[in-house]
């Protein structure tokens, strides 16, 4: 009986192995068609492939991921791994561009680590604007678990397009290294200027009023930002609490600027509260 169970237990374990092989050739059949699509062709179909890849990378057993990881590595170290939008030319690597002068200047001018943060942030306001918000959060995510609060405070700031008041703060005479310490300032402090609210929050207004009241403290400028993505209603409610702030002189500040746009299928709602008289 025992020799019998033994070889019902084989035969399992053999059944299991052939059935992992099977699923191993199909993951790397699916990959292998994925790379030979992909081309000549636009970044935004190259980063979808590329998506696409590490989805069915992760499914792979744990020895062939290192094997894969140490092997690209070491290519990597060899200057061997080449992303490229024209496989005849290899040397013709796709430039990155904001559509804006200085946001290019200074993307090229602060470090690889946080170009790649930057590029994860227009990554996220691209899906944000094709109303793929739960994309978009899988990618701030992944920015939280490896880069903490810098790479968090770049991102919210490429989402939220609050960058817009970084530039603000470059000069025109300013060189590639007074680029960076703008930048710097920014990716360190940028959670002591801004805050999000989320629509969840605003049936608390206690919460939201807490949340405004604190930032308005700590804030390192003059003004605090304020964001929200949401519905139209989400937006009238957060506005009412803030001039409510004021008119119960709890708050006061000078003047508030507000901007609705459209953010995929939702609304996103950007505010500054200034405190001086500019």
């Amino acid at each position: 009986m025992a020799n019998n169970n033994t070889g019902i237990e084989r035969k399992d374990s053999n059944n299991k192995s052939d059935h992992t092989k099977e699923q191993e050739i199909l993951g790397i059949q699916v990959i292998s068609s994925i790379v030979s699509k992909v081309e000549t062709a636009d970044p935004s179909t190259i980063l979808s492939a590329i998506k696409e890849i590490i989805f069915f990378y992760r499914l792979l057993p744990e020895g062939w991921k290192k094997k894969a990881s140490k092997l690209l590595d070491k290519l990597w170290n060899m200057g061997k791994v080449i992303i490229s939008t024209d496989p005849e030319q290899p040397g013709n690597i796709y430039e990155v561009s904001f559509g804006d002068g200085k946001l290019d200047k200074l993307y090229n001018s602060v470090s690889k680590r946080d170009q790649a943060i930057m590029l994860q942030g227009k990554s996220m306001l691209d899906l944000i604007n094709k109303g793929l918000h739960s994309d978009s959060d899988e990618i701030k995510k992944y920015v939280e678990e490896r880069y903490r609060r810098r790479g968090l405070n770049i991102v919210d700031m490429m989402t939220t397009k609050d960058i817009e008041y970084l530039i603000e703060d470059i000069k025109e005479s300013f060189n590639s290294e007074d680029y960076k310490k703008v930048f710097d300032y920014w990716a360190l402090n940028y959670d002591s200027i801004a805050s999000l609210v989320s629509p969840s929050e605003l049936s608390n207004s206690k919460i939201v009023t807490s949340k405004i009241k604190e930032i308005s403290k700590k804030t390192l400028k003059d003004y605090v930002l304020i964001n929200l993505s949401g519905k139209m209603e989400d937006c009238a409610v957060l506005l009412t609490i803030i001039s409510n702030l004021k008119e119960e002189k709890e708050l006061n500040y000078f003047k508030m600027e507000h901007d609705i746009s459209d953010s995929g299928f939702c609304k996103s709602l950007r505010i500054k509260l200034l405190f001086k008289n500019n």
